[in-house]
């Protein structure tokens, strides 16, 4: 890595663990903390992120796919791994060899699971699926379910989760009742299985409904300082994208700058080129508060501590900021850009402090 990369990704570890702290503070003693580290937790880093989580008392980690998970095994992690949608009935073997415990909600995968135990035991969440549609065991076949399961050898019933299609704002009344039928349902199930590990709560339903945090909170957002409902939190922003100016150039007014000559000057201008665009992840639709969208400039970055609003469309591997409002620009400075989290490439260098 140089020593001066032009453009990398900036972490602050200290603010996660502010926000793992705050997180474990506020679920209390009683609900336990999954820390969900999926899409490279968030474009965090998975490695990093997972084992300060571990570090900071979270009980299990969470990810989307298997290969996540042997990620965290290959870097040395050796706690609960939850796997958060269906593996595959043909990585039935992986989820043995990498001692993971998976989500199931078929019968054909949960006999793939029990062949593949052999002398393990595997430990299975039933996922139940209340409308968001994309996986999960419709709840009238649960007790079916659990009959087959009681006969496969080599399998333990240790959870029981779904994953609701709440969105801040718009559908609380229809969650709570979800949750209230999910919340009948474990007690059902609970009078067999006492031990039976309950969690529908992410991160919003864990501050918009705290009373149905149920066991484990599977939590990701608010680790990463993001914070999709009302509530105030006291959370920090660990991520920052960030590219050096490699040049700088007057413009006149009524030139045209950019691609297909689309965009006009509309008075003396001082533009900075920055080595960064599409390739990155620059052009997909950020969601950082700093943006603003305002005519004629859609999105702006800051450069000592100023606005520069981007000009013209953005390249494949470069952009345009318009730094006339910063005094004592130079080539070399260091430019901070909007971009989606989990967007931003992988080849982009993460520089942890």
């Amino acid at each position: 890595m140089p020593l001066f990369p032009l453009k990398w990704v900036a972490i602050d570890l200290a603010a996660i663990r502010h926000n793992l702290r705050w997180t474990a503070r506020a679920l209390g003693p009683s609900t336990s903390l999954m820390a969900v580290v999926k899409a490279d937790a968030y474009g965090h880093g998975a490695v990093e992120v997972a084992r300060l989580a571990v570090a900071e008392g979270a009980r299990a980690l969470g990810v989307l796919t298997l290969p996540e998970a042997a990620e965290l095994r290959a870097a040395g992690l050796k706690g609960r791994l939850v796997v958060l949608s269906p593996p595959l009935p043909d990585e039935a073997g992986e989820v043995a060899r990498l001692g993971v415990e998976a989500t199931v909600d078929t019968p054909a995968l949960a006999r793939r699971l029990s062949k593949a135990a052999k002398r393990r035991r595997i430990r299975v969440h039933i996922d139940l699926d209340y409308g968001l549609g994309r996986w999960g065991l419709p709840p009238k076949a649960l007790p079916e379910f659990l009959g087959q399961l009681r006969r496969l050898p080599g399998l333990e019933a240790f959870g029981l989760s779904t994953h609701l299609d709440y969105l801040p704002g718009k559908n609380a009344v229809e969650a709570e009742d979800k949750l209230r039928a999910f919340a009948r349902v474990c007690e059902d199930v609970r009078a067999a299985l006492p031990g039976i590990e309950r969690h529908a709560a992410n991160s919003s339903i864990m501050l918009d409904f705290p009373h149905r945090r149920m066991d484990l909170a599977r939590v990701g957002n608010l680790l990463y300082g993001i914070n999709r409902t009302s509530k105030a939190t006291p959370l920090k922003n660990p991520f920052s994208f960030k590219a050096r100016i490699i040049a700088l150039n007057t413009v006149g007014k009524g030139r045209s700058i950019g691609y297909a000559s689309e965009y006009l000057a509309p008075r003396r201008m001082t533009v900075a080129a920055l080595p960064v665009g599409y390739s990155d992840g620059l052009a997909m639709e950020p969601a950082e508060r700093f943006i603003g969208f305002m005519s004629p400039f859609h999105y702006y970055g800051w450069v000592r501590g100023r606005k520069a609003p981007f000009v013209g469309r953005v390249g494949i591997s470069h952009v345009l900021l318009d730094v006339s409002g910063v005094p004592g620009v130079r080539v070399g400075d260091a430019a901070t850009l909007p971009i989606r989290r989990t967007a931003a490439s992988s080849r982009l260098p993460r520089l942890y402090t």
